[in-house]
């Protein structure tokens, strides 16, 4: 099913907006569990201004940062199920934090799926001062150099970071873990060669590959990205066994009405759809993604599963 087919359906599916103006009559919500700056709060200050038209009232974003984004989610999972209080949150949010930490919910059992918003794929950047130009080279060069390199990552338990201690594991590098406070100071230690390896949103670095600071040597999406179009994708660098895309999407407490979860749902799709909209997330290096809420709850299902046996595999925990 395509994004605009998608649309279509949920529009149809959903009650209008005008049957349903007892909702909202006042500001909405969106909870992100994560410091400004992040991806997620990006995407959720440029979704609100499209938004708000179509809801006719006024969208506010609502950081709400700290362990591992799970202050953020745990507010939103015991906040009125009258849809006022929305989660944009990562993949860590819904499927990834419950192996790792005790949170004391499900979040699968705590929220209501409303749609995925875009993917983000991830980049592998390396220091320009590496003797490596791809993967393999790097796996070649790593190996050779046990125990001397690190990884870093915008906070302990998150995609990149498990994404990234996946591969060290698998290729047998020996990299040591060095976690940031977020995406920027991640980036900023790799440039300066504090970390030699770095996975992340190619918004984050190209800029830097193009100034010859970083390389980039392999991408999570099935496609070449059009601002790294030198840089292979995961299926060409032998690294289809990895999971490395971090999604972001939108979620309620559970027991919201099935029409405002419906509403939100064709609400945001819409709001994706449009044409600045698209010219923003092409410049951010991520794709629009959308689905039905049940669409939604089936992939949250299926990586569940994936991050579970992942997480185990390899021993992880945050708390």
């Amino acid at each position: 099913m395509t994004f605009r087919t998608m649309l279509a359906a949920l529009f149809a599916l959903s009650m209008p907006f005008a049957a349903l103006a007892e909702w909202p009559d006042r500001p909405v919500r969106l909870v992100v569990p994560y410091g400004p700056g992040a991806m997620g709060d990006v995407v959720a200050r440029l979704l609100g201004e499209e938004l708000r038209p179509d809801l006719g009232q006024p969208v506010i974003v609502d950081n709400r940062p700290g362990a591992g984004g799970n202050i953020g989610t745990a507010a939103v999972a015991q906040a009125d199920p009258d849809g006022y209080t929305v989660l944009v949150g990562a993949t860590n949010n819904f499927v990834i934090n419950q192996f790792l930490y005790r949170m004391g919910f499900d979040p699968l059992e705590a929220l209501a799926p409303v749609t995925i918003l875009v993917d983000v794929p991830s980049v592998i950047f390396i220091n320009a001062g590496v003797p490596a130009k791809t993967f393999p080279e790097f796996v070649r060069y790593a190996r050779a150099n046990k125990g001397k390199l690190n990884y870093g990552s915008p906070g302990a338990g998150t995609t990149p970071h498990l994404s990234a201690a996946l591969i060290s594991k698998t290729r047998d590098l020996g990299m040591t873990h060095i976690p940031y406070k977020g995406a920027a100071p991640g980036i900023a230690a790799l440039l300066s060669n504090e970390v030699q390896f770095y996975m992340g949103g190619a918004g984050l670095g190209a800029q830097h590959v193009k100034a010859g600071k970083l390389r980039a040597i392999a991408v999570s999406n099935a496609q070449r990205l059009d601002s790294l179009p030198d840089t292979p994708t995961f299926e060409e660098a032998g690294l289809s066994d990895i999971k490395a895309s971090n999604y972001w999407a939108v979620a309620v407490p559970k027991g919201t009405p099935a029409n405002i979860v419906g509403k939100l749902s064709a609400a945001f799709l819409a709001a994706m759809a449009k044409p600045a909209a698209g010219q923003r997330f092409a410049k951010l290096g991520v794709t629009p993604v959308g689905g039905t809420p049940a669409e939604t709850a089936r992939r949250w299902r299926e990586e569940a599963d994936y991050w579970g046996r992942a997480v185990k595999e390899m021993g992880v925990r945050v708390d």
